[in-house]
């Protein structure tokens, strides 16, 4: 009875875990690999294909309650991600995790990860993203206030270093 009890609740704490992504170093790669909506400037990122399409099908339709499937990584800058966790982390942050980034042609070092606690020149990250709580955190393309930054800086500060040269 007692094995069966703790194979009961040692089932019971996988499957709970089972939905949580937790990012790695590796996983941040190339922004310019990433998947890019008509019209927005964020890349999408997931290493499950059917879980990318269902992330690019919630970003195209832009409408609210639609939520970003677990594993998903945006990036609007090559120092910059989240990405949703799920699981039960950050329940205020809808299950995301915010990333600050340092990347070099050698790779990705996350310099900081986590929650509302994590910021950059604005302020919180999550805090802003949180005008979006209706759009999953995310920002472009709706009625939510985007970054007062102009496109052509958008695309300057998008230079990544980890993409190989262009031809």
């Amino acid at each position: 009875m007692r094995l069966a009890l703790a194979g009961a609740i040692l089932l019971l704490g996988t499957s709970l875990c089972a939905g949580e992504f937790v990012a790695q170093e590796s996983d941040f790669q190339c922004l310019l690999e990433g998947k890019q909506v008509t019209g927005k400037s964020f890349f999408v990122f997931s290493k499950n294909k059917r879980k990318l399409r269902r992330a690019m099908h919630v970003a195209r339709l832009d409408r609210p309650r639609k939520h970003y499937p677990v594993g998903t990584i945006l990036q609007l800058f090559p120092f910059e991600a989240m990405v949703k966790r799920g699981g039960r982390f950050n329940p205020d942050g809808d299950g995301w995790e915010f990333f600050r980034l340092s990347v070099s042609a050698e790779g990705t070092h996350i310099i900081a990860r986590g929650g509302a606690e994590v910021a950059n020149f604005a302020g919180s990250c999550q805090n802003c993203h949180a005008a979006a709580r209706a759009f999953d955190f995310v920002c472009e393309g709706h009625a939510v206030q985007s970054l007062p930054i102009p496109p052509d800086i958008i695309r300057a500060l998008q230079h990544d270093p980890r993409c190989p040269p262009a031809p």
